[in-house]
């Protein structure tokens, strides 16, 4: 279970990293830069969907979800330490994955799991 949950943080952490360097800089920037994150985060929820087929209704969560992180990120200084993001990923992932159902969190551990195989062998 630590190792799918850090899984996730690890994907968003790293797919989140870019929009995270330049937010502060000038205001042209952080444009692009909400668009490149809008971007990235409908490509997360849409290999989301090809894994676990979200319900329209479960894409508007999520999507709140990831826009009501960009907040906390954008404008709280305390969350930009490593700790800070770290439990912030967390807490993001844990309300993911709440709004899924049990049979949906099930296929996604499996297709994480598949992954995980394939990395950690010995021999």
């Amino acid at each position: 279970m630590k190792k799918i949950i850090f899984a996730i943080a690890a994907i968003v952490t790293f797919s989140a990293g870019n929009t995270f360097a330049q937010r502060h800089s000038q205001p042209a920037k952080v444009i692009i830069n909400a668009r490149a994150d809008n971007a990235a985060e409908e490509f997360k929820i849409n290999k989301l969907d090809e894994i676990v087929k979200l319900s329209r209704k479960q894409e508007n969560q999520i999507k709140k979800i990831e826009n009501k992180y960009d907040r906390l990120t954008g404008r709280n200084q305390r969350h930009h330490t490593y700790q800070g993001m770290k439990r912030l990923e967390e807490e993001k992932q844990r309300e993911i994955l709440s709004v899924l159902t049990p049979v949906q969190r099930q296929r996604l551990f499996a297709y994480q799991h598949r992954f995980d195989n394939r990395y950690n062998r010995r021999g």
